[in-house]
């Protein structure tokens, strides 16, 4: 039976799994840093308890964001070494893309909306056009206020900040705009593993080489502070 390690740290929740024709096991977590002492003992934990020598594995699927610089750098950078170490192909997938596509038939239009800091929501549209699965937006980050004024028409709304923007949706589309409050990160490491299952299942999965993070967004620099002047003595 096939088997693929799934990994997700694009935001303070993280999540891992193991994936044989459906999710077998996984495990969840929230951190307080970047999710570098969850993530390989989350692993171990994984493959020891579904007697899977690591080799043995098919492949790896990673979610590669939009999501926090240092959570996302923390899943990648594990799942290409583990790729390389294990000579293992892997599949890169969007987060908001992971965390839409459990929905796909339950609506025509599915808006997935992830944390981008204080007020900001990073989203897509996704939807089934000619009995396919597409993105109907590009992936964007938006103030809430400029997000909500986006929407249009009937449209269910999930993500980890759904809860963030559910209020404002409903006063600018009334019953257009409807919701699904998930466990984070659960929800959108199903979307992740059937996603990429179906990547690596397909042989459109590359290298680790291949695999990139999506920031969407500059990392916020604090400038260094001025000198402060030196008085003559």
């Amino acid at each position: 039976m096939t088997a693929y390690l799934i990994i997700d740290t694009s935001t303070r929740y993280g999540a891992a799994a193991v994936w044989r024709d459906g999710l077998a096991r996984s495990v969840s977590w929230r951190s307080r840093n970047n999710h570098t002492a969850e993530l390989m003992p989350a692993v171990r934990s994984l493959t020891e308890a579904e007697g899977i020598a690591p080799d043995a594995l098919d492949g790896l699927v990673v979610s590669v964001g939009p999501g926090g610089f240092s959570a996302l750098r923390t899943g990648i950078g594990v799942a290409k070494g583990l790729a390389v170490a294990w000579s293992l192909p892997v599949a890169g997938v969007s987060t908001l893309e992971a965390s839409a596509y459990p929905y796909r038939f339950t609506a025509n239009r599915v808006c997935a909306v992830l944390p981008a800091g204080r007020g900001v929501v990073a989203w897509a549209v996704y939807g089934t056009t000619d009995r396919s699965w597409n993105a109907l937006t590009e992936e964007q980050v938006s103030p809430i206020p400029e997000f909500t004024a986006a929407q249009s028409g009937p449209t269910l709304f999930c993500g980890e900040s759904v809860v963030d923007v559910e209020d404002a949706l409903r006063e600018h589309m009334g019953a257009d705009a409807r919701s699904v409050t998930e466990s984070a990160p659960l929800a959108r490491l199903s979307g992740a593993a059937e996603l990429g299952a179906a990547l690596l299942a397909s042989g459109e999965a590359g290298s680790a080489t291949a695999i990139a993070p999506r920031y969407l967004r500059s990392p916020r620099i604090t400038p260094p502070n001025a000198p402060k002047p030196v008085s003559g003595g």
